[in-house]
Order: structure tokens, then sequence, then C-alpha cells
């Protein structure tokens, strides 16, 4: 191999290596705290909330968006969840305000949204999110979460 090869392969694998460290960082970014500072019915079948998130990223900036979900409760379609787009700031611990919109699908009603906050109703309750996630320089990927408890989310808020 020459010089030129060598120095080539290194840088290779140098990138490599970066990609594969700045990857594992990702992985470490949590949500801390969560709290719902605000929900207004927007209507029969819909609620506008705004989340107040705190979120530890010692990663890159990410820009967050397409956040979507759909709620479950005991296997059926509950209702339908999407988020306004968000930058998470790097390496930082920032708190953001979110805005969601929930849509509850055909045959619930408020009501059936209110008896989700009964602690024996919200453990049969599971949600799938989508979400795009793309670094600064473009990069993008989507990830999907799936059968993720609710109950989950709900103690989040809760603390």
């Amino acid at each position: 191999m020459t010089g030129r090869g060598i120095r080539y392969a290194l840088l290779v694998l140098a990138v490599a290596m970066t990609c594969l460290c700045g990857c594992s960082k990702f992985k470490q970014i949590r949500p801390v705290s969560a709290t719902v500072e605000s929900i207004v019915p927007t209507g029969l079948r819909s609620v506008s909330a705004v989340l107040v998130v705190e979120i530890d990223n010692p990663a890159a900036q990410l820009t967050l968006s397409e956040i979507e979900g759909v709620i479950f409760h005991s296997g059926k379609v509950f209702g339908r969840v999407t988020l306004d787009p968000f930058i998470l700031k790097a390496r930082s611990l920032e708190t953001y305000s979110l805005h969601a919109v929930l849509t509850l699908d055909k045959g619930v009603s408020l009501l059936d949204l209110m008896s989700l906050l009964k602690s024996n109703v919200i453990e049969e309750c599971t949600v799938n999110l989508q979400v795009k996630a793309s670094l600064k320089g473009g990069a993008s990927k989507r990830m999907k979460i799936e059968d993720l408890p609710l109950k989950e989310l709900y103690e989040l808020v809760r603390q």
C-alpha cells in the first residue's frame, strides 16, 4: 500500500471512529423532567397542550420534526398526537416548551380521555412514536418506538 493509500485508510478509520463515538452520545439523550403547562380543548375531538420538557443532550445539535404518535387502548386506536418540530441544542441541559395536539379517534370522547388518567386504565395503553431526527449538516434518520407503555410517559410528566 502506498503512502497515499495508508493516509486515505487512516482518514476513513478516523472518520468512522468519530461517527461511532459521536453516535453513542445520541443514545444518551434523555428527558429529565416534563410538565403539562396547559391543556385547551379545541373541539369535540381534539385537545391542544403545551408541554415543558427538560432534556439532557450530550450530543450534537438535532432537529426533531415529523413527530407523530398513535395511542392505543386495549389494542384499539384511541387517538393520534403530533408535536411541532424543535431543535435540541448541542451538549446542553435545556428546557423546551413543546406544542402538542391530540386528536381522538372516532368513537372516543373527551370523557374517555379523562378516564385515561385513572391509573388502572392508563396501564392498558401503549404509544407508537415516530420522529425524524436531523443533524445540523443535513443527515437525517426516521426513528420509531413501538408499544411504549403510556404509563411511563405519564409518570415522567407527574414528577
